[in-house]
């Protein structure tokens, strides 16, 4: 049959191949510079010397986790028994993940695969060949077949776009069941209901996965099961084989456009039907009264220009099949049903009149990702969720919406007075809007967004105009949500207010909202008021009070945190050495927004990256692939952090470890005890009982506090927050407080975590010793203790609190009671040459010495009342010293190659110092090493930081809180 004849029912899956105008893309090539090589036996392990030959030969295009084969190499010419090809699999290439290798310029690296590997992509290969076909498969087409029930699932991602309204996609093996082929007609219909319809079978393995179940697209599904996107259907094989359907064809079709925001704005309307009349304009469709058609629309597209099916689909319309006008054909009795069109009518863009008439309000199905929305929108990231996600957990903030709206659309709910409004409180960009999308998606309700900063006017009468037009304008698009961003704009008011009296715009909008009740009454649509602010402490409590929900959203957990980022990263190529499980414990304090630009930036450096490494553009960058590796969210993450979080006072974990820290094993053991016991065995004090998580570090300055307590971070991997005491303190009535209490808050939003309170002593001396008139100082004391009692009782699991002070006896005593910092741990001078000695090879680490240098001799000379500081600056200066020696001797040999008179050729005269470094200094010109001189004469010049009184007086306080009071 040639392609004109071709019947216009045929699927591009199915009989002849459809003639289809296709674009063909010249992809460049670019040159790999890496590729890595799993060798899947050891045969072909042994063999892997043959291998550069075969990759390099005729430029040949290799692409990331391909599998080859070549021949087993011979052994004397001759092969005395049947050997199996070796096998390969491309495992990484780099830059990018397809390309072509040069000798000479790619490096080729060949790996020992597991054997598991092979038989895993063996069995890949075979599946097709262990088909199964059931022996009704060959029976005559007139044998009446059983009903056979199959699971249902919405399609995902389209298939055919022109066919898929009316097909169903299910596996090979079933087809027998059915009793029919590939590209039959069959008759489908929801197990234990009477309604049927036409429906066309294709087998596709790729699209179902599992046996029993087929796939629909979203729309097919809803108008066959209305109430369920789950349900259990039956299909019966049809006598019309894989030929022109035997249904009337519509002579009139009458279709009323579905209210929503996007379809009732009259700046659309002439796309939403040019849409609607190219949707019809291609093959026939079969629809029935009380179908859904759903259209995709892109904003801005021309009346003219057709939507194709590989373009980005901005918005979605949906229309409602009203009336069918159809002439009934003259055929056998046991074919009535078909004749009536009770399965469906064919609708031909030549010879159907369309009639689009009318507003209907009803609800719509989720269509997820299925119409190709942005990846990042709220409707894909649904998609992409499985029902056991934590993000939709039964204490997720989605759970909580969820169960209050699904209550509004339960029958006769219009008589219990439900509330109708909500209030999403929670910090910027942590999902509130994303989530009420998720909930008008599952529930099947029109979202309708207003930024509340667009309707305060130049007075409080236009504000209360503009609101109550978005409300009028809300019953037009019944059943629909409200979403006011930013509620607390209406804060704002021109007027001044009498005491006691409510914003004017308060009334209105509790005004509005009352109304919506008698507006459900009368369309039978519910409609749901939505606000959301990121500052809950801004709003009055008359605005507070119009809504009757709240529901509060806290910073993700880490197994929140690596939901988003899987969801996140759908789609985009890893590199071996990225883990999630990693990135969601280093993106503690995170929020969703943060997440998504984590995942933008990196994919920006991996572009970039590979861009630079094979001289290509980016788009030549994106059409070869290209991975995303740890280094680039390493550097993403940095950024982040650096132009948004640190701006919030967000915790990070340190980089410091026990490397740094000379000495002090002791007291590392026992803070070790103290934090590492609840991460480890959090079952201990899952019964009551109480976690220390408060310690004080006292003692002389520069003994190591600081540092301690961040290698102690780092080494437990928890994030560090360090508060300096003046930083709390405000001259408002108030905020010194709630300044306390957003410290913790963030440490819980970042837990777990570790807050750090240098010079403690002045932020929480005792009280009732100081003469400020708001007695400010008594009330951040009562406020720590108040969320360190929080914590204690199991409020701040895995936030630990350590806090560093000189002077533990100016301390409120009430601090040092159990629960709180009942944990006091003394940080001293080192007492033995042993401890300096430990303390020294911490500091030079990173020095290049020089070997006549002995630092036990240098540490034996040094005196015990030296702190941690004083070994840091006397390291600081040999090292100085060291680097001034060495500019000296530089000095001296350029006025020695000065001073000759003799002119280096092909150089300037006189050579300047830096001159001479680019460009003629060897390697013992530019080292500098730190010789026992150089220490010596830092040595001389140290002066210690505590003296010896001084030393004794922390000795004194060291007795004094180290015994128990007698």
């Amino acid at each position: 049959m040639s392609s004109s004849s071709k019947s216009p029912w045929a699927p591009s899956g199915g009989g002849d191949c459809e003639e289809r105008d296709e674009n063909v893309n010249v992809i460049l090539m670019l040159l790999l510079t890496e590729v890595v090589v799993s060798a899947l036996s050891s045969e072909a392990y042994d063999a892997a010397s043959d291998l550069e030959d075969w990759l390099f030969t005729d430029d040949r295009v290799l692409k990331q986790g391909d599998l080859f084969s070549l021949p087993f190499p011979l052994a004397n010419g001759l092969r005395s028994t049947p050997v199996p090809a070796l096998r390969y699999r491309l495992d990484m290439l780099a830059p990018v993940l397809r390309g072509f290798a040069q000798k000479g310029m790619t490096r080729i690296v060949v790996t020992l695969g597991s054997a598991s590997d092979d038989e895993t992509t063996q069995s890949d290969d075979t599946e097709h060949d262990l088909l199964e076909i059931d022996e009704q498969f060959l029976a005559p087409t007139q044998l009446q077949h059983a009903s056979i029930a199959f699971a249902c699932r919405p399609l995902a991602d389209p298939v055919d776009p022109a066919h898929d309204d009316c097909t169903v996609y299910l596996k090979t093996r079933d087809l027998g069941r059915v009793g029919g082929l590939s590209g039959d007609w069959a008759i489908v219909q929801l197990d234990g209901a009477s309604s049927r319809r036409l429906v066309r079978i294709l087998a596709d393995d790729t699209v179902v996965k599992s046996s029993n179940a087929v796939q629909m697209s979203p729309i097919l599904l809803h108008n066959i099961s209305p109430n369920s996107s789950s349900p259990s259907i039956l299909l019966h094989s049809s006598p019309f084989g894989s030929g022109p359907p035997a249904i009337p064809t519509a002579k009139a079709v009458t279709i009323a456009r579905v209210a929503s925001p996007f379809s009732t704005h009259k700046s659309y309307e002439n796309a939403c039907v040019a849409a609607l009349r190219a949707y019809f304009a291609g093959p026939p469709r079969i629809v029935k009264k009380g179908d859904l058609v759903c259209v995709g629309v892109i904003k801005g597209q021309d009346e003219e220009e057709e939507a194709t099916s590989s373009q980005r689909t901005d918005e979605v319309v949906y229309f409602l099949v009203t009336n069918i006008e159809h002439d009934v054909l003259p055929v056998h009795d046991s074919y009535l049903d078909l004749a009536a069109g009770e399965l469906g009518c064919s609708v031909d863009a030549e010879t159907t009149r369309l009639v689009q008439s009318g507003v209907e309000h009803c609800r719509v199905p989720s269509v997820g990702r299925y119409f190709r929305p942005h990846r990042q929108s709220p409707p894909a990231l649904l998609a992409d969720l499985g029902p056991s996600s934590c993000l939709l957990s039964p204490s997720s903030p989605f759970s909580k919406l969820l169960s209050l709206c699904s209550a509004t659309l339960v029958r006769d709910a219009v008589d219990y007075n439900l509330d109708l409004s909500f209030l999403l409180k929670g910090v910027s960009g942590i999902g509130k809007y994303t989530v009420a999308r998720w909930v008008a998606s599952t529930l099947g309700l029109h979202l309708m967004e207003i930024n509340c900063y667009d309707i305060v006017g130049e007075s409080d009468v236009k504000t209360e105009g503009i609101l109550r037009a978005r409300f009028d304008r809300l019953s037009e698009c019944s059943p629909c949500i409200l979403y006011l961003r930013h509620v607390d704009a209406f804060v704002q008011t021109t007027q001044s207010l009498e005491p006691g009296k409510d914003l004017p715009v308060v009334n209105v909008l509790r005004e509005c909202v009352a109304e919506l009740q008698n507006s459900w009454r009368g369309l039978g649509q519910p409609m749901l008021v939505f606000g959301s602010t990121h500052e809950p402490e801004r709003l009055p409590v008359q605005l507070v009070a119009c809504f009757k929900n709240e529901v509060t959203f806290e910073a993700p957990s880490e197994a929140e945190r690596e939901e988003m980022l899987r969801i996140s990263l759908f789609g985009t190529t890893l590199a071996p050495d990225v883990s999630i499980s990693k990135l969601a414990t280093e993106t503690a304090a995170l929020v969703a927004s943060d997440i998504a630009s984590l995942v933008h930036h990196a994919e920006s450096l991996a572009i970039g990256r590979a861009a630079s490494t094979s001289n290509a553009t980016e788009r030549e960058v994106l059409e070869a692939q290209v991975a995303v590796t740890a280094e680039d969210f390493d550097a993403a993450l940095e950024k982040i952090r650096t132009t948004h979080s640190e701006s919030i006072g967000a915790p990070k974990i340190p980089n410091v470890t026990w490397d740094d820290v000379g000495g002090l094993a002791a007291v590392k053991e026992d803070i070790l005890d103290t934090i590492q016991l609840p991460l480890e065995h959090p079952e201990l004090f899952s019964d009551g009982l109480k976690k220390r998580s408060g310690i004080l570090l006292y003692g002389p300055p520069g003994t190591g506090k600081t540092l301690l307590a961040k290698a102690v971070a780092t080494s437990c991997s928890l994030n560090f927050f360090s508060v300096k005491g003046p930083e709390l303190l405000n001259m408002y009535i108030g905020e010194s407080e709630a300044n306390v209490r957003r410290v913790f808050q963030r440490a819980r939003d970042a837990r777990p975590c570790v807050i750090f309170f240098d010079e403690l002593d002045s932020v929480a001396p005792k009280r009732g010793n100081h003469g400020d008139s708001g007695g400010v100082m008594d009330r951040i004391v009562s406020q720590l203790l108040a969320e360190l009692d929080g914590m204690a009782s199991g409020g701040g699991a895995d936030v630990f609190v350590i806090g560093a002070t000189n002077r533990p006896d100016l301390l409120d005593p009430a601090l040092l009671r159990p629960g709180r910092f009942d944990r006091l741990l003394y940080l001293g001078v080192s007492d033995t040459h042993e401890a300096q000695l430990n303390i020294l090879k911490a500091l030079t680490r990173k020095f290049r010495l020089s070997p006549t240098l002995d630092l036990w001799v240098f540490a034996q000379r040094c005196p015990f009342n030296y702190t941690g500081a004083d070994f840091y600056a006397l390291c600081s200066d040999a090292m100085l010293n060291a680097m001034s020696r060495k500019a000296e001797e530089l000095e001296a040999k350029l006025a020695k190659l000065n001073g000759s008179g003799e002119r280096m050729e092909g150089h300037p005269y006189p050579l300047t110092a830096q001159y001479y470094l680019a460009e003629l200094a060897d390697k013992g010109d530019i080292e500098v090493l730190v010789s026992t001189e150089d220490f010596d004469r830092a040595l001389a010049s140290l002066e210690p930081s505590v003296s010896q009184s001084e030393m004794e007086h922390y000795a004194r306080v060291q007795k004094r809180f180290s015994q128990p009071d007698e």
